[in-house]
């Protein structure tokens, strides 16, 4: 590889890390994906192991484990701990894969960290494991840890990208371990069955790890508590803890009631929306109260958990873009989180509003378009970027077969426009099908104040 230039700002940074083979455009073979631990070791020793940081959070699943992610380490940071968090995917920028106490890092310390990455990846060739260069996955993973243990962060959170047995983040020996509900995604890579996607999920299982699991099927829980016997690790079901958990949802976030067994009924606000945001609040309010009680982390004050879950936020979950017309953007790419959104957003809008829906290739747009038709008076087909693979005329002719009066408009922008005249700048708009798409029109829309 020849040398490249020192890189002299961000832009450049995460240039240089995009240039490599991308899991996220890309995807490798089982075969190279089986050298995935081994690469990132190898990678980690180059770097002193910066990984072997004693007070990690891991958390795998399907859904909510970015939204579960972000409530811990806002919790833990409103607790006293300068906490590090790594997330993906990102909306808009890479900036938003790794916080530091919930803010972006210094933009001088990643060129800085990022030039080093590149010295040593220039030496190393294509002497990795499995002869084919880093991946950009594995050197934002290792990027992330170099900015943590750099920083002194006290604790890491981590969540992994595909899967969990061979993830980039799964070389750690964390305080425990959260998987998130699972629905089928990825199934080229991760099975066709929820029982095989179950045992990659629960590859992030340590044995004598704790282990706190969020509400899953009877299929998923059989693997989990197998598992969990083999490896000899105490094993937590949200739905077997929770005594009580009452939602109320508002037009400023969710109001929740929780009661786990043996412990009194406690009230909170999330600034996130939706029931299943509740439900993600409650997995991340049982793990601290039980790493509390054990003793592996000190208590919390019950005013963290309030500070903490009033200011998580991600954006594209349903994240509010505008109020006139309320434009609401959600990532939700699976007939499970489809679902979900919907329970939550037709009660916060029970009106028939317009959906603009953008879904890339290789997902189930049939299923989710049974689930979204009924709910929308106007349907608006378009595309979800450029950065992975789309197929929007096949999408619109899945629409329009439901929804005869859906329309195809493949430019963004001109389809925010089609969506706002139809919606007489009075209904509701929602914006879901991928995280491409409503990064597509995020960008079009000036955020709302506060």
């Amino acid at each position: 590889m020849a040398s490249i230039p020192s890189i002299t700002d961000l832009s450049q940074a995460f240039q240089y890390l995009e240039s490599f083979t991308n899991l996220e455009k890309s995807k490798l073979t089982n075969v190279q994906r089986n050298y995935r631990l081994d690469r990132m070791n190898v990678l980690l020793e180059r770097f002193d192991e910066p990984h072997r940081n004693p007070r990690i959070l891991h958390i795998a699943g399907t859904k909510g484990k970015g939204s579960t992610a972000v409530m811990l380490a806002s919790i833990l940071e409103a607790g006293g701990y300068k906490t590090g968090l790594y997330t993906s995917p990102h909306v808009e920028s890479y900036l938003e894969r790794i916080n530091i106490s919930l803010a972006p890092p210094d933009s001088s310390l990643i060129v800085a960290l990022v030039n080093r990455i590149k010295d040593e990846i220039e030496h190393l060739q294509r002497t990795l494991p499995g002869d084919f260069p880093p991946t950009t996955f594995e050197l934002m993973t290792l990027l992330a840890f170099l900015l943590f243990r750099e920083t002194q962060c006290d604790i890491w959170v981590l969540e992994t990208g595909i899967g969990g047995r061979l993830d980039a983040t799964n070389v750690v020996s964390p305080l425990a371990s959260l998987i998130t509900p699972l629905d089928l995604e990825h199934t080229e890579l991760l099975g066709n069955t929820l029982e095989e996607i179950a045992r990659e999920k629960g590859g992030i299982i340590k044995p004598g790890v704790p282990v706190f699991c969020g509400i899953q099927e009877p299929r998923a829980k059989a693997v989990f508590r197998s598992l969990c016997e083999q490896r000899g690790s105490a094993l937590r079901f949200l739905e077997e803890e929770l005594e009580e958990l009452r939602v109320r949802l508002e037009r400023e976030g969710t109001a929740f009631t929780i009661k786990l067994k043996n412990r009194r009924a406690e009230e909170f606000h999330l600034a996130l929306r939706g029931v299943f945001q509740a439900e993600n609040a409650a997995l991340a309010y049982l793990s601290l109260t039980y790493l509390s009680l054990a003793k592996t982390l000190p208590a919390l004050p019950i005013d963290a958990y309030r500070k903490g879950f009033g200011r998580a936020f991600l954006p594209g979950r349903m994240e509010v873009r505008s109020w006139e017309p309320p434009v609401i953007l959600d990532g939700a790419h699976t007939p499970l989180s489809v679902k979900r959104l919907m329970e939550s957003f037709r009660i916060l809008f029970p009106e028939k509003g317009v959906l603009i829906f953008g879904s890339i290739s290789g997902k189930d747009p049939l299923h989710m378009a049974r689930l979204l038709v009924p709910h929308f008076k106007h349907i608006v087909i378009s595309t979800p970027g450029s950065f992975k693979e789309s197929e929007p005329r096949k999408v619109y002719e899945i629409f329009r077969a439901l929804h005869p009066g859906t329309v195809l408009v493949e430019a963004p922008d001109a389809a925010l426009e089609t969506a706002l005249s139809l919606s007489g700048l009075n209904t509701p708009i929602l914006v879901t099908g991928s995280f491409y798409m409503i990064a597509e029109i995020r960008r079009l829309l000036v955020p709302v104040p506060g």
